[in-house]
Order: structure tokens, then sequence, then C-alpha cells
């Protein structure tokens, strides 16, 4: 194979392992479910008047009786569709992808660790293994349930400041409110982050996803319930409390989702954007606890300057996010 075969066969296969992480992400909390609802809205609204239901001005009601049940009250009729439809494809999705990726390099290829693992001499413990994939699999029920309750509310018309005509506001605030909402993100990721790094919340709470010293993609979603659900909270309310297009809101939701794979995977990878960290800056917040606690930028770790150095040392019991002093540099 010449060159340029050799090129486009790399090009491939790196395409192609994006497309599964991508799959991966929207599996983990089921937000592919509210991606359909935004690509195929008029579609399903149409279904569901062809079940008796009307939806009319933004509102949905129901034609076929006289007064509202108290889920059509609610603006949430057909839940149990929108449920059973995320909880049970993340599910075949998420089991599916991660463990054809789990057995390509952690089966497969952990003989040639050293060519594409971070911490190449060190495996998780079957018991940790064990541990992360069914903690995961406890917030992804969690997630992808929660994510089948938004998806029918807003599809039945329920009130939210989502919208979905950019000539609503234009391409100006279109554009900013992408950004925008990146930044939020980020901002809530890293000091939400940090403060589950002071001692009693971390010994209590945060601790739970330390475990894994050397994370895997299952480790991405394995943390206590009570701080899975802080992070998707700040996520899920902001479409009922700003004006978002569903593109920009989807959008960096699935970025994160995506990129919090990549860094939990525990496989080497550069940066593909020139703001994101590589994968290692993660695996090394999980190797060495109180530093690099940013997701999607080194900005706020820059700014409060808890990037991890070599000239100091870090450990479990070490908080703060800059370390010790070593003694070469007292």
């Amino acid at each position: 194979m010449g060159l340029i075969g050799e090129k486009l066969q790399d090009s491939i296969s790196k395409f192609v392992f994006m497309v599964i992480i991508f799959f991966l992400a929207t599996a983990t909390r089921g937000e592919w479910v509210l991606v359909i609802v935004y690509m195929f809205r008029d579609q399903l609204q149409n279904l569901l008047a062809g079940q008796g239901i009307q939806v009319s001005g933004g509102s949905v009601h129901n034609v076929t009786g006289p007064s509202p049940t108290l889920l059509e009250s609610l603006k949430l009729q057909n839940i149990h569709w929108f449920v059973l439809l995320a909880v049970s494809t993340s599910f075949i999705m998420y089991y599916g992808l991660a463990f054809g990726w789990h057995y390509y390099y952690y089966v497969n290829r952990q003989h040639l660790a050293k060519e594409w693992k971070c911490q190449p001499d060190k495996f998780l413990t079957p018991e940790n293994e064990r541990h992360e994939i069914l903690l995961g699999s406890l917030n992804m029920m969690i997630g992808s349930v929660a994510s089948g309750v938004i998806a029918c509310f807003i599809m039945n018309g329920g009130s939210s400041k989502m919208y979905y005509n950019v000539s609503e506001r234009g391409w100006g605030y279109f554009i900013f409110s992408l950004v925008a909402f990146f930044v939020y993100n980020e901002t809530m990721a890293y000091y939400l982050h940090r403060l589950f790094h002071n001692p009693w919340l971390y010994r209590n709470i945060h601790k739970m996803h330390h475990r894994y010293h050397q994370p895997t993609a299952w480790s991405a979603v394995a943390m206590h319930p009570a701080e899975f659900l802080m992070y998707q909270g700040y996520l899920a309310a902001t479409p009922f409390l700003v004006p978002i297009h569903a593109f920009p809101f989807l959008f960096v939701l699935l970025y994160s989702y995506y990129y919090g794979l990549c860094d939990h995977s525990g496989i080497n990878m550069e940066a593909i954007w020139p703001w994101q960290p590589h994968s290692r800056f993660h695996d090394n917040h999980h190797k060495h606890f109180h530093v690099n606690f940013g997701f999607n930028t080194y900005f706020f770790d820059w700014f409060h300057d808890t990037l991890r150095k070599e000239n100091r040392v870090y450990g479990e019991e070490v908080y703060g996010g800059r370390g010790k002093p070593t003694l070469k540099s007292e």
C-alpha cells in the first residue's frame, strides 16, 4: 500500500472512531432523543395528531375526550413511549459500541499498550471495571429517562424557551448563543468539579469517581448519582431559562459528552481542536487527583494556576489544585 493509501486508511479509521465516540456519547445520557425531536419535529407532531392529539399554537390537547388527563395537563402524554425508546436504545447503543471498543483496545491490543494507552503499565482491577459499568449504567438509566421526559414535554408543546427557526432571533444571536452556551458549560463544569474536590465533598461524594485511577470510557458517567444530577441539572435547565436555538444547545451537549468519553477513555489521543486538551490532560487528573479540573479547555486551570506542573507533588490528600513543592524546588 502506498503512502497515499496509508494516509487515506488512517483518515477513514479516525473518522469511524469519532463516529463511534459520538454515538457512545449520545447514548450515555439519551440526548439523541432530543436530536430526533429537533430533526423530525413536524413529522412527530403529525404522528401524535394521528393518535388523537392535536398540536396547535405551541400547545397540545386531546381532541378525543371531554377533559384532559393528568399526563395531558402536564404535557406528558405518550411519555411511556419516549422513555422506553430512550432507555432501551441508549443501552443497546452504548453496550454494543462500548464493548466493541473495549475489546479492540483493552483485550485485543493490551500487549501493545505502550502504543496507545495513557498509563500503559496500569489497568483497572476487574472489581473496579465491574463497578464502573454498574454505576455508569445506573446514571445512564437516570439520564436517558430524564431526556425522554424532557423530549416528551417539548414534543407535546410544553413551555420552554427553546426555538427551532433561526429567523426568530437572527444569525447574530444564534452564533452568540452557541459560544455563550459553550463558555457557560465550561465555567459551570470547572467550578462544580473543583467544588467537589473540597475535602468533605471529595471524601463523601466525588471519591466514588476517583476510584478509577486508570479511567476507561465506562468511567465517564460512573460517579455518585448526586454529582451526576448536578452536572445534568445545569445543562437541562438552560432551554427553560434562556432562549436558545435547538442546534447550539444540542451541539454543545453532544460535543461535551463526546469529549468526556475521549478524555476518560485511557487512550492517548491528541487534541483535535485548538482549544481542546489532549486526552492525557484528564487522565492525569485521575492519576494525580486534585489538579487539571477543566474539561473542554485549559483556560480556567491556567487562570487559577491549577495546571499540573512537573516540579510539584500531587496526591489524594494534597488538596487545592497546586500540589506541594518538591524537595528540589524548595
